[in-house]
């Protein structure tokens, strides 16, 4: 009696070479942080971001609830409720196009200088 498992041959699925497979993992990667660094960092979508061009305006805040913070990732003692209230800006940053997070004075229910996260703000304000 002849054995069956010897005489089928069973087919190899054929397999991405390593090289193309590395490359194409290092596509996905840049194609998802290029995706990343074009969206606006707000969750709410296309709002306003303070720059150096906007020391001293007094804009308002369009997030349901701002956190305003005593130092940059400070803890909160206040928050700013949008769109009713605003924040006059002191210093966006450290950078050109602004940092991530802006100090200035916080009116509303809080009425007291502080720090919020930058892009919370409404496009209207420009």
């Amino acid at each position: 009696m002849e054995d069956i498992r010897a005489t089928k041959r069973v087919r190899a699925r054929a397999r991405m070479p390593r090289a193309a497979f590395r490359a194409a993992a290092a596509l996905g990667v840049a194609v998802a942080a290029l995706i990343e660094l074009t969206t606006p960092a707000s969750a709410g979508g296309n709002l306003l971001w303070a720059s150096a061009g906007s020391v001293g305006k007094r804009w308002t805040v369009c997030a349901h609830d701002l956190a305003v913070r005593s130092s940059p990732n400070g803890p909160a003692f206040g928050y700013l409720y949008g769109p009713d209230q605003s924040f006059t800006i002191y210093d966006p940053g450290n950078f050109e196009f602004g940092g991530e997070w802006v100090r200035g004075h916080a009116w509303g229910g809080v009425n007291a200088d502080g720090y919020v996260q930058n892009g919370w703000f409404c496009l209207n304000n420009s």
